[in-house]
């Protein structure tokens, strides 16, 4: 079997109520055989890039046997004049989650049973819950929304900012004491057993305020803080972690098993939080995993993606032994539309994966009707004297 043509697909989730949504990035590599796999990579902001570094990387695996992933992940990231970046390792990890399908496909078996079986009969998630601003606003509606994710999915976990959407605006006492409340509220609407992360997304520079924050949501009983700093500075991570009050977790913003060792190093995580659409993919993945359980790291993938990234990370979920919680937002009507199925919770949990392959296909007259339209951007947040904030 040959690789005969990579495809990437651009598809714009864009609306007229919400204009810069940005888009899904879709990976489908066929064969001679008639056999193709799909795969999704991260939007990291230029999609063209990414679109262009896959085109790049098909040049050099097409005729090549889509079995060999390990080869073919070599060939690609050590093809390139410098180690990929974030666009780079983006396609590089749609591609390699396309191959590992393609070869579970021809064996007519799911994925995780390439990856050792299932270690587990069910998936536990936890679900973003955006929260109001400090004086109350929005507060009633995400009390409904926790309680809705309670009682119709059995949601048992949640993760939310430990500070109140306009922090920056406050004086730092008022903005922590602000957030303690705000996740208060949360931890009454979803019940006194449920677990809470916390997501810091790296906005606060300094560690000293990191763990004023930290003590004070103690009240809480969070499940983690993820993100506390800055995530190019692992050894000021590490440092953190020795005094934090209750679990760090970080690593959605590194790149494959040799930025994650640095981490490991640092002693700088108690939960790693790896992207498989920007990591390395599947691949890539797995060896983070195995390096982590070494450490007696565990790992609570990170995952903002589409139902096609979640499937993917639902087989890496069931074949991993130290997997502690998977990332879950709700699914767009929109990304619905790109896809046959999807994963649907309950109890809190998703169902392990039907194979072959993902078990998953793309509707691709859907992503044709949606052509890129533009890319996306966070957005600039401003401090009260005008200077660019980390976000």
């Amino acid at each position: 079997m040959k690789i005969t043509k990579v495809e990437c697909l651009v598809a714009s989730r864009s609306t007229a109520d919400a204009p810069g949504a940005g888009n899904s990035i879709f990976v489908v590599t066929h064969t001679d055989e008639g056999l193709r796999g799909i795969g999704e990579a991260y939007t990291v902001g230029p999609d063209l890039a990414t679109k262009e570094w896959i085109g790049y990387f098909a040049e050099q695996i097409v005729g090549h046997d889509p079995t060999r992933i390990e080869y073919l992940w070599a060939m690609m990231y050590q093809g390139a004049r410098f180690p990929p970046g974030s666009s780079g390792l983006a396609a590089l990890s749609g591609i390699d989650q396309s191959l590992w399908d393609i070869t579970a496909r021809s064996y007519g078996v799911p994925v995780y049973d390439l990856l050792g079986g299932r270690y587990r009969d069910r998936i536990r998630g936890y679900l973003d819950i955006g929260l109001g601003d400090s004086d109350g606003g929005g507060l009633d509606a995400m009390r409904a929304s926790v309680r809705d994710a309670v009682d119709r999915y059995g949601y048992t976990a949640f993760k939310v900012n430990p500070l109140p959407t306009d922090w920056r605006d406050l004086p730092w006492l008022k903005a922590v004491d602000s957030g303690v409340e705000l996740v208060g509220a949360l931890r009454a609407a979803a019940g006194p057993d449920a677990e809470i992360g916390l997501d810091a997304h790296a906005a606060v520079f300094e560690a000293g305020r990191l763990l004023e924050l930290a003590d004070a949501h103690v009240v809480n009983n969070p499940m983690f803080m993820e993100e506390p700093l800055r995530m190019e500075n692992r050894h000021a991570m590490g440092e953190l972690r020795k005094k934090m009050p209750f679990a760090l977790a970080t690593g959605e913003c590194l790149y494959t098993k040799f930025e994650f060792r640095e981490l490991f190093r640092a002693g700088a995580a108690d939960i790693i939080q790896p992207e498989v659409c920007i990591v390395g993919g599947m691949t890539e993945m797995r060896k983070i995993a195995a390096d982590a359980e070494a450490h007696d790291v565990s790992i609570a993938p990170h995952n903002p993606m589409g139902p096609l990234a979640t499937t993917v990370n639902l087989h890496f979920d069931a074949a991993t032994p130290n997997f502690l919680i998977q990332e879950m937002r709700p699914f767009s009507e929109i990304e619905l539309s790109f896809v046959d199925s999807a994963p649907v919770v309950s109890d809190g949990h998703h169902k392990i994966p039907a194979g072959p392959g993902w078990g998953i296909e793309l509707n691709l007259d859907a992503i044709a009707e949606r052509p890129f339209a533009g890319n996306f951007r966070r957005g600039d947040r401003l401090l009260s004297d005008g200077a660019i904030a980390y976000i």
